[in-house]
């Protein structure tokens, strides 16, 4: 039941605080060009970083605070922007927030929820304080360099805080120093909440601080680019060639076949037409409802086709012995100066020819 009573109390006064964060933008007085729409969008902009705030978005809380604050100054903004911050562990960033509301006067007639904001920020600003650490940042060498530069987790470290403590966040951080010819070996540090540490860096001549030079590899002869081997070029072509020539003759052996299969087919037919055409004339007349003139028109057109099939496969036989004749030929011949081919040759089909094409 306390438990239940805690959670209750606690959730009342997260409401009540955005409530009151509302009520008091609106009774914040307005500023010299402020309009009605820019105080109205900073009120909506503070109540959205209450509810992100509320649901533990930190981040987006201050983001929208911040939006909030370039818009209508109000403590509140601050006061929930350290928040948001001490919850990311941003202590330094948390305690300067504080203090922009701490040490704000405020009039007299001032909203209660200004006045509040700056209490709760006094409060917290003295949980805060303790909890941030310190870190001492030493260079030795420092007097030979001109242009020194001390980087702390990749933010350049003022001149003046090099060599005194400065307040820093607690956890692990990262720090390093260089100058012109002068280099440092990087240090890390892990800082618990409210305690002191001194990291030391050394200079030393830049020369000195690389490691080793490893020795120079083994010579290896430089590989042959086959663009630039004329051997390779020379070789590569004619073989090619070559083998160009054994398909064509291949394709010549089966387009010659295939001819001559075709014409002794159109031989047969016709024949067997003849043949049909002698039954159909044996009675004196031969009209197309006859049986055997049906039998020899279409024997006719079987031969027809034959024929037609037989001419163009020995036209491509032809071409494809020609072709192969013609690459067995090129491929021991020899090649002109940079590898560029001395001559080239190609076969052609159009409708109803065929040939070769070639550069002699």
């Amino acid at each position: 039941m306390a438990a239940l009573l805690s959670f209750e109390s606690g959730f009342v006064r997260r409401v009540l605080g955005v409530s009151v964060l509302a009520f008091g933008l609106g009774l914040a007085p307005a500023a010299a060009g402020q309009t009605d729409e820019t105080r109205a969008a900073a009120r909506a902009l503070a109540t959205e970083g209450a509810q992100a705030f509320q649901e533990g978005r930190w981040e987006d809380a201050i983001d929208r605070f911040g939006r909030a604050e370039s818009l209508v100054h109000a403590p509140p903004h601050l006061l929930f922007m350290a928040r948001a911050h001490e919850k990311l562990g941003q202590l330094v960033l948390a305690r300067e927030a504080y203090l922009k509301v701490v040490r704000e006067p405020l009039p007299a007639n001032a909203p209660q929820a200004f006045k509040d904001a700056q209490a709760d920020a006094e409060r917290e600003l003295r949980a805060v304080e303790p909890r941030i650490a310190r870190l001492l940042v030493r260079v030795e060498g420092a007097e030979k360099a001109t242009d020194l530069s001390v980087v702390v987790d990749g933010q350049a470290v003022p001149p003046a805080l090099v060599g005194v403590g400065q307040p820093i966040d607690p956890g692990r951080h990262r720090v390093e120093a260089q100058a012109t010819g002068f280099t440092a070996e990087p240090r890390e540090i892990e800082l618990a909440e409210g305690a002191s540490d001194e990291v030391v860096l050394t200079l030393v001549p830049a020369a000195v601080a690389g490691a080793t030079p490893e020795p120079p590899a083994p010579s290896t002869p430089e590989p042959v680019n086959p663009l630039l081997d004329t051997s390779v070029q020379t070789s590569r072509p004619n073989q090619g060639m070559r083998i160009g020539s054994y398909v064509a003759f291949g394709v010549g052996a089966i387009g010659l076949g295939l001819g001559t299969y075709f014409l002794i087919d159109a031989a047969k037919e016709s024949s067997a037409a003849d043949e049909a055409f002698e039954k159909c004339t044996a009675a004196g007349s031969c009209l197309e409802s006859d049986p055997y003139a049906k039998e020899t028109a279409e024997h006719d057109d079987a031969a027809r086709s034959a024929r037609r099939l037989s001419i163009v496969s020995f036209a491509v036989g032809g071409v494809g012995i020609a072709a192969g004749t013609a690459l067995l030929i090129l491929s021991n011949s020899s090649r002109s100066e940079g590898g560029v081919p001395a001559a080239t040759v190609r076969p052609y089909f159009g409708f109803g020819q065929a040939g070769l094409l070639g550069t002699f």
